[in-house]
């Protein structure tokens, strides 16, 4: 099975009734995160300097909320995306019922595993990003460089953080790890595939859980192959 029809299986996975579920979920934490957002920069403009006028203060605020959610508009899908982090392993655990009945889901990430994993890939992150930060100065003077240094870093992140994510279920951390280290250009190509998905608008909203579960069907694929019969 090829990595697009992989995805194709995780876009189809995304829309099933499971994950919808964990989709309007997040969608109405999203809704309800944003407006308070929006109220709280509204109610925060009306502490700011009078101008000695009741009608111009009143309209600097409103102008303030306004921007504030136009603002929201590009950063919602962050805060989709965010918040879908947050229900990656219960996704996973669907997706696996889903199409493997017969197959146990793996056990959940504990919250020792979960967190020295994540550590671990917030350490990466940071450093991945401060040993790209010449590269992304030049990418301002060459055209499409930026491009390149954003697929390339956030492909390898992504390709890491979803396939470990995935592959902790059924095994421990360095053992997650050492899969995607035996298998790193397909977990790469993965992972580029998914950070595609992450950018283009709409779409952006379930990237995360079109990504998880084409993580599952790959993890699952490369695990077996690599089981003796």
């Amino acid at each position: 099975m090829s990595l697009v029809a992989i995805y194709l299986k995780g876009l189809e996975d995304a829309l099933s009734p499971p994950l919808r579920a964990i989709l309007w979920r997040v969608l109405g934490l999203g809704l309800v995160l944003s407006a308070l957002l929006v109220w709280g920069a509204y109610a925060g403009l009306g502490y700011a300097p009078s101008t000695g006028w009741g009608w111009l203060d009143e309209a600097i605020r409103i102008a303030g909320g306004v921007l504030m959610a136009i603002g929201l508009a590009f950063v919602f899908p962050l805060v989709m995306t965010t918040l879908q982090s947050l229900f990656l392993d219960e996704a996973a655990a669907k997706v696996t019922r889903r199409d493997y009945p017969g197959e146990s889901p793996g056990r959940d990430v504990g919250m020792v595993d979960g967190t020295v994993a994540g550590l671990r890939f917030l350490v990466i992150a940071i450093a991945l990003n401060l040993a790209a930060l010449p590269l992304q100065i030049v990418g301002l003077f060459v055209p499409l460089l930026n491009l390149l240094v954003f697929l390339i870093l956030n492909g390898y992140l992504v390709g890491r953080e979803y396939f470990e994510q995935v592959a902790m279920r059924h095994a421990p951390v360095k053992a997650a790890s050492a899969l995607r280290r035996a298998n790193r250009m397909v977990v790469f190509g993965a992972g580029l595939l998914g950070t595609a998905l992450m950018v283009v608008p709409i779409v952006n909203l379930i990237a995360p859980l079109v990504t998880v579960a084409a993580m599952v069907h790959l993890e699952r694929r490369l695990r077996l192959a690599r089981t003796p019969r």
